[in-house]
């Protein structure tokens, strides 16, 4: 192989650092998308149950994104920039390209990427990284061509994955907290009359306010003794709608004085609709659940 050791330079360095970000995002994106194209269809699917706006199932998804990422140099020890710009992650101890664990713990440090940067400035070959793995950068035209170790392979996505996860938890668990719990009613007693008395109210009761109302009375909840109460409430005007706070203050009297809130959980979903795009939001009321939040603060 032919090796230029002093071709690694500061420029080169941080070129290869840009170019591998928008690659592995791409790639990322490529592996997300699926994911992401079926939240956006659930998160305009009007149904009356509550819909996830957080990461929910696509954490997963994430998860292998980011362990593509950090093994990006996993192929002997090139990612997409250091193949176009003609650079190799060696190991200093053997001088031959680093195995695919090595890159993995080098790469692991990326989420530090400002960190990193200042090592490029003081050293184009060895960042952070680098400096924890063993390994280096240099610049080689005609790499040789290793046998990949698949062992250490298999074994360094998997460690990639479990990573991955780890450092998604905090976001999973803000997505938790934000998620509307899912009300277990009894769907066989489902009151027709009283939804479309409910409908009529709404339509009628609130001085133009709602456009179209679309309620759905239920007699029962599994294991509790209250009813249940979904709804989707069709705004007139985009004013209303982003003056929510005073509108849902409206309707959320008439929603008491006709369903007692201490023996009902009702659920809403505020629409705006308008030519090319769609408007959301969503509350559960729950006086049981509020009392005992606030009684746990």
């Amino acid at each position: 192989m032919t090796e230029l050791k002093d071709k690694v330079t500061i420029g080169l360095r941080l070129a290869s650092m840009l170019v591998d970000h928008f690659a592995m995002t791409f790639i990322m994106m490529f592996i997300i998308m699926p994911g992401f194209v079926v939240s956006m269809f659930d998160a305009f699917n009007l149904d009356h149950e509550p819909s996830s706006f957080g990461f929910g199932g696509m954490s997963f998804l994430f998860a292998f994104g980011f362990s593509a990422y950090f093994n990006k140099d996993i192929f002997n020890g090139r990612s997409p920039a250091k193949r176009i710009l003609k650079m190799q992650v060696i190991d200093n101890k053997t001088g031959q390209a680093a195995n695919p664990l090595k890159c993995l713990v080098r790469n692991l440090t990326i989420p530090l990427w400002p960190l990193e940067v200042i090592f490029v400035l003081i050293d184009p070959k060895k960042r952070l990284g680098d400096r924890i793995a063993g390994t280096r950068i240099d610049y080689i035209e005609n790499p040789e061509k290793i046998k990949l170790d698949w062992s250490k392979f298999t074994i360094a996505l998997l460690i990639a994955i479990i990573f991955s996860i780890l450092i998604s938890l905090p976001f999973a668990l803000m997505n938790s907290k934000l998620e509307t719990d899912k009300i277990s009613y009894v769907e066989n007693t489902f009151d027709q009359t009283k939804s479309v008395q409910t409908n009529n109210l709404f339509e009628t009761k609130l001085d133009g306010l709602i456009r179209e109302a679309d309620f759905k009375v239920y007699k029962q909840i599994e294991n509790d003794d209250r009813k249940y109460v979904a709804g989707i409430l069709y705004f007139n005007n985009r004013r209303d709608y982003d003056n929510f706070k005073e509108s849902e203050m409206r309707i959320s009297e008439l929603l008491n004085s006709e369903f007692s809130p201490d023996h009902h959980v009702c659920f809403l979903k505020f629409v705006y609709k308008e030519p090319g795009s769609m408007s959301t939001r969503q509350k559960l009321y729950d006086s049981r659940k509020e009392k005992n939040r606030k009684a746990s603060s």
